[in-house]
């Protein structure tokens, strides 16, 4: 290394110009504390004197990687680096040092490959002059770094803030230029007046981080010292909010001290599982405890109680959960959430551990722009080729707590924690008062009470012995025990066969402290898997639980959440007992808020439950007899529908038999005289012609021939002999015709369902009854009106089908033969019309026949009960009463039809039967 001296001196021209440089940084400096606005006019005042192509002012970081914080760039002669990071590697460590040690300044010149050193003379004896400066060989990765930038020249001068490397004040140009001495010396006035500046804002920075810590502990100390009251919640918010946090949680004794001990439990025993000397606030994004769990809260977990065990109650930073092994325990809580760091404030007063005071922050995505892409291996050992922006994204990345939050976090802490204890004596001052005015009062009314709770339990088993209806003894027990307990709501809660059970008797209490939204009420179904599992749990031992406070239960956040659902905040749960049975629950709440339940309040409806159990029990009693009786009776009527349906059943069987019988005996010979009239047709034909040609031949015949012609009227029997088989021909194909009509009706070999021509059914029907419609001595016989419409084939029972029209025509026929008409309609033609159509029965195709007569009609008490089985308006000896009910049930149940009957007086009675043309349940 050699020194060269050739760089030029400061003339009087450079001179003034580096004073008013001076001088305007000075009064910059003055003029204004913020940092930002220094260094910016800083860059711009600096490259005007040096005449370089950019100035700018690098920060180091942390972690040693540094940004450009400030920058000034003449006419885009080089590329803008502001607001880019560049790694630590740049800069090697021998630089820092000597940066650090000797101030040096260093002067790079690309196209010599020379790099220049000066540093500040004689700093300890506090000279601050500058020495010549020393030239060397550049390293070539330096310089290859440097022309990948687009610099020939470079000149650097650190900038020293309390003893530490700070930044660098950087000047660059794209030529090659000599470094005069004054450009050094400016450059080194300007980083001393910018280390001053850096002093400057950083007390500026700390003087306003201090008032801010201040004015948020005056706050949250305003909220918390406001006794008689403590204001938890606003104070949880606003330390949430100074720490920039996602959530918090406020976890204190609660009601821990002991009046008969003078104690107060400690906090370990108060996070104790089912104790109710805790209370915890929320506030914002919390863990999710996974269940089922024994600790609901995560105050509960042991950790916190392993950290603090020494008695130590500093401030726990923890920056990532997830990088601290000995948090795995409560990782799991905080997986559903993006929370990662915790800071954890133990609440104490002198040494008495009182709370925990937490506060969450949540993981964040970050984005650093890098000059240029960088690699940490072995890689970033060359030169960059570029250092165009690289964008480096992070996700979930952990937020640091600084040390000024800590410190902030250890006064916080001092506030609650002594407003809590002065909380604490105001209760234990005001629960030593209490309980002197509580005994006080305990004495007097204790007596009075035993006597109001026995007349109350004799009044209330009184009128519930008033009824047996078993919701009037509901409704009496909820309502007399709700008004003397003055509870917001009693209900009476059965259990189902799984030990569900819903509830069966509800009354509601006004009271102006309840809004009454909750959604409990009577045929609520609430299954308490507890009790599922259990089989009723406690009360399987008769035993009543009463709960003042859910929150103070230790009750699963599940259990709570169900409560909250109904607005339950208290209730008394006493069973009631049927026999030896569980029967189900009496049970009162409390939704306005938590409650006190007094010991007499409690055996009071523990009392009241045994004798609702009793009323139950009879009430069922009473129940079940009339459900026999009932049974009895609905027992006698199907027997004497069964009974009547065999009767009617036998009788059309018996009848459906004799008819095909007889039509069979009548077929045999019919179908056979049938067969035999044909040759005796032609015998006749061929013994005519023989006679004929015997006249012909025999003109003049014997006496005895013409005798026995005359006496047997030859000429009117050869006339009359074809005439006479051509009306026995007639009269047997009649006798064919009534023989398919009985069998058509019988029906005998159609027993299942088939489509069937309704219209030949009725023509059968009527063929039978055809000698019933003609006219007599006594009547003009009546007149068959057929108004058939284009009815399908319908699916039916054929041969049951018949035996309703059969009835139905009867029953019209009997109806007309007993009408007397009125002397002023003896003109009066009797009739029945008979209408058939297709209908609809929700969006069903029907077939409807109505079958009226004109008759005299029925009442309307009589139409009621035309379809009732043994009814019958007709004497005694002329009917059974059994036919409509048997046609009714074929209708209705065997094709599930509609079969009614509408009469009016004086005028007549129709029958409407209507089935589906389609049985699509007939299989069923």
């Amino acid at each position: 290394m050699k020194n060269m001296t050739y760089i030029p001196k400061l003339n009087l021209e450079t001179g003034i110009a580096q004073e008013n440089l001076l001088r305007r940084i000075t009064n910059r400096i003055r003029q204004s504390l913020e940092l930002e606005d220094i260094i910016t006019t800083t860059t711009a005042e600096v490259r005007s004197l040096l005449g370089t192509d950019r100035v700018m002012i690098y920060q180091f970081h942390g972690d040693q990687s540094g940004q450009v914080i400030a920058e000034s760039i003449y006419e885009n002669r080089l590329p803008s680096l502001l607001g880019l990071n560049f790694p630590a590697d740049d800069i090697p460590p021998q630089a820092r040092e000597m940066f650090i040690k000797s101030r040096v300044r260093s002067v790079v010149n690309v196209d010599s490959q020379q790099i220049g050193q000066s540093s500040v003379s004689d700093l300890e004896l506090g000279e601050t002059g500058s020495a010549d400066i020393s030239y060397r060989t550049v390293d070539p990765c330096h310089v290859e770094y440097l022309t990948a930038m687009g610099v020939k020249s470079s000149v650097v001068a650190p900038i020293i803030h309390e003893e530490q490397l700070w930044g660098l004040l950087v000047s660059h140009h794209s030529q090659a230029r000599a470094v005069a001495e004054y450009e050094l010396d400016a450059m080194q006035m300007v980083v001393e007046q910018l280390s001053v500046a850096i002093a400057h804002s950083h007390l500026l920075t700390q003087t306003r981080a201090r008032a801010e810590r201040e004015a948020i502990v005056n706050r949250i100390a305003t909220l918390l010292h406001s006794l008689p009251t403590i204001v938890l919640e606003p104070a949880l918010e606003a330390a949430v909010a100074a720490f920039h946090g996602v959530g918090g949680r406020l976890c204190l004794r609660h009601n821990a001290f002991d009046l008969i001990h003078s104690t107060f439990k400690s906090l370990p025993e108060c996070l104790i599982p089912g104790s109710d000397c805790v209370r915890v606030y929320t506030y914002g994004q919390q863990p999710v405890i996974p269940e089922p769990t024994i600790y609901p809260l995560l105050e509960q977990y042991s950790v916190w109680q392993e950290h603090y065990k020494t008695g130590k109650y500093d401030v726990w930073a923890i920056d990532d959960i997830y990088q601290n092994p000995n948090l795995r325990i409560i990782q799991l809580a905080f997986k559903p959430t993006k929370i990662r760091s915790i800071l954890m404030i133990p609440l104490h007063y002198r040494q008495q551990l009182v709370g925990y005071l937490s506060i969450f922050r949540n993981e964040i995505d970050t984005e650093t722009l890098w000059a240029g892409q960088f690699d940490s291996d072995h890689r970033q050992l060359y030169p960059r080729l570029s250092f165009e922006i690289w964008r480096e994204s992070k996700q979930g990345q952990s937020q640091h707590w600084t040390d000024d939050e800590i410190e902030l976090a250890t006064d916080i802490s001092k506030h609650f924690a002594s407003a809590i204890q002065q909380y604490e004596l105001y209760q234990q001052v005001q629960g030593f008062n209490d309980s002197l005015e509580k005994q006080v009062h305990k004495r007097t009314l204790e007596m009075r009470r035993t006597g109001d709770q026995q007349q109350a339990v004799f009044g209330v088993i009184n009128k519930i012995r008033e009824s047996l209806d078993i919701n009037a003894i509901f409704q009496t027990t909820t309502k007399e025990v709700c008004q003397l307990i003055k509870s917001d709501r009693v209900s009476v809660y059965r259990f189902s066969a799984d030990w569900g059970g819903e509830f069966v008797g509800d009354f509601e209490a006004a009271s102006p402290n309840w809004d009454n939204e909750s959604q409990l009420g009577i045929n609520t179904i609430w299954n308490d898997t507890y009790l599922q599992d259990t089989q009723g749990g406690r009360y399987r031992n008769n035993e009543t639980f009463a709960v003042d406070d859910i929150y103070k239960m230790g009750f699963t956040p599940c259990h709570v959440d169900n409560l909250e659902q109904f607005q339950i905040h208290a209730f008394i749960l006493a069973p009631i007992f049927v026999g030896k049975k569980l029967w189900g629950l009496l049970c009162s709440y409390q939704h306005s808020g938590s409650r006190q339940w007094q010991e007499t309040e409690i055996n009071f409806l523990s009392q009241i439950a045994g004798q609702l159990g009793v009323a139950i029990q009879q009430a069922n009693l009473l129940i079940k007899t009339q459900q026999q009786a009932e049974e009895i009776s609905h027992t006698l009527h199907n027997l004497q529908a069964t009974q009547a349906q065999l009767i009617q059943t036998e009788k059309m069987s018996s009848l459906g038999q004799l008819v095909a019988g007889v039509a069979h005996e009548i077929n045999n010979p019919v179908n056979f005289i049938c067969g035999n009239l044909v040759h005796i047709n032609e015998y006749s034909e061929d013994l005519l012609k023989i006679l004929h040609l015997y006249q012909e031949e025999l003109s003049e015949p014997s006496d005895d021939i013409l005798e026995a012609s005359e006496e047997i009227d030859l000429e009117f029997l050869i006339e009359d002999f074809p005439k006479t088989l051509s009306s026995m021909k007639v009269g047997v194909d009649r006798i064919r015709q009534i023989v398919l009509s009985l069998r058509s009706f019988s029906r005998l070999d159609e027993a299942e369902m088939k489509d069937v021509n309704i219209h030949e059914g009725i023509d059968s029907t009527l063929l039978i009854l055809q000698h019933r419609l003609k006219a007599r001595s006594e009547n003009k016989g009546i007149e068959i009106i057929k108004e058939y419409g284009n009815l399908p084939l319908v699916d039916c029972y054929a041969g049951q089908l018949n035996q309703v029209f059969m009835n139905v025509i009867s029953n019209a026929i009997d109806a007309l033969d007993n009408y007397q008409l009125p002397e002023s309609e003896t003109a009066r033609n009797l009739h029945i019309t008979i209408n058939t159509r297709v209908g609809e029965v929700n969006n069903i195709k029907t077939a409807i026949i109505t079958i009226a007569d004109n008759g005299q009609g029925m009442p309307e008490n009589l139409v009621s009960r035309v379809f009732d089985p043994f009814f019958t308006t007709k004497p005694i000896g002329k009917g059974t009463g059994l036919g409509l009910s048997i046609s009714y049930q074929i209708v209705v149940e065997k094709h599930s039809g509609i079969f009614k009957c509408n009469s009016q007086p004086g005028i007549g009675t129709e029958f409407w039967i209507e089935i589906p043309i389609r049985q699509i349940i007939k299989e069923a």
